[in-house]
């Protein structure tokens, strides 16, 4: 892979990455680290053909579980440090609230419907991608999308005042 391609491929895929990477380890730093880490990964057992993504993904994940057994379980805070900036305190203080319970909602699913979700919505996986990912079907990807949605809407609506 050319140096041209690899820098797009870094700047499509980073930010996203970052989000997925975040939102599994719940720290800013340790997120950077793993995509530094994945894309380096990526970068040396690059083989043409397949989804530049799901690569990706793939190795992100691997780079996560390796990281988790080596260090121990990583524990998750809120997603303060990715807050938009507002003008308005209140603003940013409703913002920020609004950001963690989703945070936590998403955090408490299970592993699977989990792992759907954030891939599909962060990475924007297709079914297919997302079924060889994960080892399944492209009709399971989608019934654990559509159940980790509903998860998440009775947890929010839970937990509104």
């Amino acid at each position: 892979m050319e140096h041209r391609e690899f820098s797009a491929l870094y700047r499509q895929w980073y930010r996203p990455l970052l989000l997925y990477a975040f939102f599994l380890t719940g720290n800013l730093m340790t997120a950077e680290d793993l995509v530094q880490s994945t894309f380096v990964k990526a970068l040396l057992s690059y083989r043409s053909g397949g989804s530049v993504q799901a690569g990706l993904m793939r190795v992100l994940h691997n780079e996560f579980v390796s990281n988790v057994r080596h260090d121990g379980r990583l524990s998750h805070m809120p997603p303060e440090e990715m807050t938009a900036e507002s003008s308005d305190p209140l603003d940013q203080l409703l913002q920020r609230d609004e950001q963690r319970r989703v945070y936590e909602a998403v955090l408490s699913l299970r592993a699977p419907y989990r792992e759907v979700l954030l891939q599909s919505a962060v990475m924007g996986l297709q079914d297919e991608e997302l079924a060889r990912l994960l080892q399944t079907t492209p009709e399971n990807v989608r019934q654990l999308r559509c159940r980790a949605r509903q998860k998440i809407r009775r947890i929010l609506t839970e937990e509104e005042p």
